[in-house]
This record gives C-alpha cells, structure tokens and sequence, in this order.
C-alpha cells in the first residue's frame, strides 16, 4: 500500500497563508521601526526588551495577517468566474 505523502489541499492551503502572513508581518514591523512611527524604536532602544517587543509585534501581526490571507483565499473560492 502506498502512502501520499502531500499534505492535504487545505493543510497547504492553511500553511501557505500562515507563510505569507508571517512574511508580510516581518515587513511591517521592519518599516514600522525604521520610520520609528509613535516612536516606538526610541522607546524601546532604551529598554532591555526591546527584542521582545519586536517579537510581539511580529507574531501577533503574522497571526492575523496570516488569518487575513486564509479568509481571503477561502472567500476567492466561493466565487465563480464569469
């Protein structure tokens, strides 16, 4: 008996959104501290976790940027092209 060894559609469809989510979290927050807006960069220079204020803001960003690209891929597949 041979097994497949591809994920599910909806398994890489769940990891490819996550993938893209986390992606463009990691290029908000890399802009959101370089233009240093609400001076968040100059606050946490001066802190001892300011490594973990970027993870913060990167993972939960990716969270729901990944959440955002699932429910759009699933909402495009509700839709027919005509």
């Amino acid at each position: 008996m041979r097994m497949d060894t591809d994920p599910h559609p909806l398994i890489r469809l769940f990891l490819n959104g996550t993938a893209v989510g986390f992606a463009l979290s990691a290029v908000f927050v890399t802009i959101l501290w370089l233009t240093d807006m609400l001076e968040i960069a100059t606050h946490a220079q001066g802190s001892k976790d300011a490594f973990l204020l970027l993870f913060i803001l990167w993972f939960f960003n990716g969270l729901l940027f990944g959440a955002v690209q699932i429910s759009y891929v699933v909402w495009q597949m509700g839709r027919s092209d005509d």
